[in-house]
């Protein structure tokens, strides 16, 4: 299970921490799952095929596609989430409105067509 696990994170093109942050685990964790040091607890599988869409099948086994549909992350959504989250308060409310108005302009857009 751990070469799928590594699997599951390099086609999300995330490192070891990254993939650990987000599930809530650290780094240590996820090498030592993908370097099968530690066999995964059934909740934490259960936890990274929830996340990242993963098809439970095939991480039991291997068979079928990796992904039940496209991924739900989004290495754009990272970065943006990242330097959101990097930003004073005040800067953090702006760029919500900002992404607000976005998301209007794109929707009345979508009105028109």
């Amino acid at each position: 299970m751990g070469s799928r696990i590594k699997m599951v994170r390099e086609s999300l093109q995330m490192s070891q921490r990254e993939f650990g942050e987000r599930l809530g685990v650290s780094r240590d964790v996820i090498s030592n799952l993908e370097y099968e040091r530690v066999q995964p607890k059934e909740l934490l599988i259960r936890h990274i095929c929830d996340l990242y869409n993963v098809n439970r099948t095939w991480m039991d086994s291997g068979e079928g596609p990796m992904f039940c549909q496209e991924p739900k992350y989004n290495k754009m959504a990272e970065e943006a989430l990242s330097i959101f989250q990097s930003l004073r308060p005040e800067f953090q409310d702006y760029a919500l409105e900002q992404i607000r108005q976005l998301a209007r302009l794109q929707e009345r857009q979508g009105k028109e067509n």
